[in-house]
């Protein structure tokens, strides 16, 4: 019995061992798999690791989700920030960029003053200092929009290069404007292109969420045709009929998107409902005047639009947030008060 017990030890330890060795050795193996990659490549191994172990076991903690796409956007960033860098640095790279900007500006000051005009029933530019915190309360908005503008030119130019490095790879090219010792080329450019469009994505909804997609608050704009018109349809994409199973699939799913664009169609109105409020307050607060060479009735503010109109506003009596812009002749000691222009 002894003897037995003994063999079984031996046999014991001998199995601990090798699976000691195995367990080195392919620790060893991962180090230099890890140590032989580059940044980016790493954040897109532990995104799509996280993304893996998410599918497998069902995970739907949202700061796990945080996680996942940050080391996702972070890789992205790596990857695009030198080289974003280097065209800089160019003359001609700077003009692009300078231009691009030129345009995006362009159109965030022509949203700013379509909003002063919105409110206060004149033209922004006799507005300048609330023009100014128009376009201010606008950044998060286009911040966003650029944001994802620029994931999607991402994108496009990912698949570019992936249809070349497929098209020339039968000819013995291996990599595209990479240095030597680049690693998984090809690998990396389709993890690259999956999970610059999952934080394109992502950004979307969060966006939608917030309530910094203006579009999806838009009358003339219904998201729910292609849904609605999708579940008309008795048939699948083979001419089958639709199981119970299937149908019921699809009505959550329809239920899920339905609920989704309803959620960030609200929060886009709410949000603006927010910005105009704020951009009132700061009209009436800082930009109008108490005192003028105009006369007007106590308790109303006053802008000078030029020598003979004034913009006069009222605040409501009910709440403090409305207000009543009138657009009145000036009638100054200049021109003598009792007379109208």
């Amino acid at each position: 019995m002894m003897e037995l017990t003994n063999k079984i030890s031996g046999l014991r330890g001998k199995i601990a061992r090798q699976g000691r060795r195995v367990l080195q050795k392919k620790r060893i193996g991962f180090l230099r798999f890890w140590l032989s990659i580059t940044f980016a490549q790493r954040c897109y191994f532990l995104a799509t690791g996280m993304l893996l172990i998410q599918l497998f076991f069902g995970i739907g903690n949202g700061l796990f989700e945080a996680v996942m796409f940050g080391f996702a956007l972070t890789g992205i960033i790596s990857e695009v920030w030198p080289k974003f860098m280097a065209l800089w640095n160019s003359l001609p790279g700077k003009a692009i960029i300078l231009f691009i900007y030129a345009i995006i500006a362009n159109f965030a000051l022509a949203s700013a003053s379509g909003l002063v005009n919105s409110i206060t029933g004149v033209s922004a530019s006799a507005l300048p200092y609330s023009h100014n915190f128009a376009l201010i309360l606008m950044v998060p908005s286009w911040f966003f929009v650029t944001t994802l503008m620029a994931l999607v030119s991402g994108m496009l130019l990912i698949f570019v290069y992936l249809f070349f490095l497929l098209l020339l790879k039968p000819f013995g090219v291996q990599r595209l404007w990479h240095q030597t010792g680049y690693r998984f080329v090809l690998s990396t450019a389709i993890a690259r292109f999956v999970w610059t469009l999952g934080v394109a994505l992502q950004l979307g909804v969060l966006a939608g969420q917030v309530g910094l997609l203006s579009e999806f608050s838009g009358n003339s704009a219904n998201p729910l045709i292609t849904i609605e018109e999708a579940m008309e349809s008795p048939l699948n994409n083979e001419g089958a009929q639709l199981t119970d199973e299937q149908t019921e699939d699809i009505s959550a799913l329809e239920k899920d998107l339905t609920a989704l664009l309803e959620n960030a169609k609200q929060k886009s109105i709410d949000y603006k409902k927010t910005q105009r409020q704020a951009l009132a307050s700061f009209i009436y607060e800082f930009e109008a005047d108490t005192r003028s060479r105009c006369a007007h009735p106590e308790g109303t503010r006053v802008i000078e639009l030029n020598d003979y109109e004034i913009l006069q506003i009222t605040q409501s009596v009910e709440n403090e947030g409305d207000y009543e812009y009138l657009v009145l002749p000036c009638r100054s000691a200049a021109i003598g008060v009792s007379v109208i222009p």
